[in-house]
């Protein structure tokens, strides 16, 4: 940790650091004809416009751009100075009049262009190095850049050229750490989630991670190692892309890890806020307000957690107000520059969250299986117990004397009944379709015991859905516990699917001489465990008398 508050301190203050005073002017003049060279040079002329430095933006050309460049004092002996210039574009330029360099080929049509690099660094001439303004001149053309900037002209600085290289790459240092912790953060993640219990928070946790670290990579890339720049909208859609990934999988991480009850409201906001980025002039202003929207979205879904009392929302809180921060005090080179202090410390804060949900989970998980297993040892003893065993035994010897066949069909059933039982009884949870055929065996059982015909209705459920194993099982035992039937009954589940939830309803008539349906009893304390163990914290049971007897309502998650 102390490490990494290290690095985020070193990147605040590089960029102050970096060498190169700004030298040049804001305001370049531009000419939109492809003049002669003797024409450009001389100063004055006609044709030329003025614009803010960071608004140039011409079409593919050729163009010529002037401006006055002022170069700072420096000791006797020092260096002579060099230029940084980072133009989209092939260009040629003039340094007070004489040829200065060129950067691939300016040329007319896009097959006579060659195209130069984004970043170059040119050595000046040492005559025309004293202190001082000078004048620079460039001609460029960009036929293949394959978009339209906002500006092209990035930089422009004068200095010593190790320092302006120095600079550029202790820049790099800060991110480049930081884009190792969070590809491992991410990572460990991933593994944890394919590994261990599958927990949606630590899959999009992990994926936040790596979006952060390809958004990292995408921005250090230019200093590390420069491009044609036609490749330059390349970077930017992939690097828009990954800021975009990290701005849905911030608010879809919280969301997922406080256990959001409200959805609409958030992937509406979502929607509206992607609409409003089409709207957006320029990759860094669409880049500033995804990543604005995500922070706004995740710090209330935040405060909507600490209102409920999650666990780990204050953590969750402190990195969303410290990235807030940052991103307030400079909002258009938050992407660049506050990006990766800002999530890094986020990331920690939500890792450090939701490692702290996982351990309360991982708790009460063991807590509800120690209480399944013990509560389904008890219902096994129940359907064993001796008054059990001496009817059945009792019914089957009459059915051997009067009715053989009779006995045999018993006998087969409760068989499948023990059968289903054993084949459930080390299962976390089981198909809807493979519960509703140990509760028909049981029903099989009960009519046989009773003389009567039991039946369960379950029109329209989904048999591939997972609970529990014995949950209905249970309802019924208990319908049977609390009834006397004397004429036939059917049971009868209902499934509802709403809001990412399934609800089962489950209703049993009544009978002769009802009692108190569940109570708390063995049978509600073994479901309210298991849907416990199966869906922590994410279930609900509720169950309460009706005209035509008793409805138990179950929530599960879909």
């Amino acid at each position: 940790m102390a490490c990494w508050l290290l690095i985020a301190s070193l990147g605040l203050l590089l960029p102050a650091q970096t060498p190169g005073p700004a030298v040049d002017a804001d305001l370049v003049e531009v000419h939109a004809e492809d003049l002669p060279v003797e024409r450009a040079l001389d100063p004055g002329g006609e044709g030329w416009r003025t614009v803010d430095r960071s608004r140039i933006s011409e079409g593919p050309g050729p163009f010529w751009l002037r401006l006055r460049v002022d170069v700072p004092p420096r000791a006797p002996d020092a260096p002579t100075p060099a230029l940084a210039l980072s133009l989209l574009g092939s260009w040629e330029a003039w340094w007070d009049g004489a040829p200065l360099g060129r950067n691939g080929r300016v040329g007319r049509t896009p097959a006579e262009e060659l195209p130069g690099i984004v970043d170059v660094l040119l050595p000046l001439p040492p005559e025309h190095a004293t202190p001082g303004p000078h004048l620079l001149v460039i001609r460029g053309s960009a036929h293949h850049r394959g978009f339209q900037p906002v500006g092209t002209l990035y930089q422009l600085r004068v200095g010593e050229a190790s320092q302006l290289a120095r600079g550029r790459l202790l820049w790099l240092v800060p991110s480049l750490a930081m884009l190792g912790a969070l590809v491992l953060m991410g990572l460990h993640h991933l593994a944890r989630y394919f590994m261990e219990r599958r927990n949606r928070a630590t899959l999009l946790l992990g994926l936040l991670c790596l979006a952060a670290s390809a958004q990292l990579l995408l921005e250090a890339w230019r200093g590390l190692a420069s491009y044609p720049y036609h490749l330059h909208i390349v970077r930017l859609w992939l690097l828009f892309a990954s800021v975009l990934a990290a701005a849905v999988l911030l608010p879809a991480t919280l969301h997922a890890a406080f256990r959001e009850p409200r959805r609409a409201p958030w992937w509406g906001a979502l929607a509206v806020g992607l609409l409003l980025l089409t709207g957006v002039a320029g990759f860094d202003g669409r880049n500033t307000v995804a990543l604005g929207l995500s922070l706004v979205v995740s710090l209330v879904i935040a405060l909507r957690a600490r209102w409920r009392r999650e666990p780990g929302a204050w953590a969750a809180l402190g990195g969303l107000g410290f990235a807030m921060a940052l991103y307030l005090a400079s909002p258009m080179v938050f992407a660049e520059r506050g990006f990766f202090i800002a999530f890094g410390g986020l990331l920690l804060c939500l890792g450090a969250a939701h490692a702290y949900q996982l351990r309360r989970q991982h708790q009460r998980l063991e807590s509800a299986t120690r209480a399944s297993e013990r509560l389904q040892l008890e219902l096994l003893k129940r359907s064993i117990q001796p008054h059990f065993l001496m009817n059945t035994l009792g019914a089957v010897s009459e059915w051997v004397e009067t009715e053989p066949a009779q006995a045999v069909r018993f006998i087969e059933s409760l068989g499948a009944v023990y059968r289903h039982l054993l084949g459930v009884s080390g299962e976390r949870d089981i198909p809807l379709a493979r519960e509703l055929e140990l509760c028909r065996a049981y029903l099989e059982v009960m009519g046989y015991r009773h003389g009567l015909a039991f039946t369960l209705e379950a029109p329209n459920v989904d048999g591939e859905a997972r609970i529990p194993p014995a949950v209905l099982q249970t309802l019924l035992e208990n319908a049977f516990s609390h009834n006397r039937y004397t004429t036939p009954v059917a049971f009868r589940l209902q499934e509802g699917r709403a809001g990412g939830r399934r609800r089962y309803t489950f209703s049993a008539p009544a009978g002769a001489k009802a009692t108190p349906g569940l109570g708390d009893g063995t049978g509600t304390r073994y479901l309210e465990a298991r849907l416990d163990e199966t869906f922590p914290g994410a279930w609900s049971l509720v169950a309460g008398p009706t005209e035509a007897g008793w409805t138990t309502v179950m929530e599960v998650p879909a």
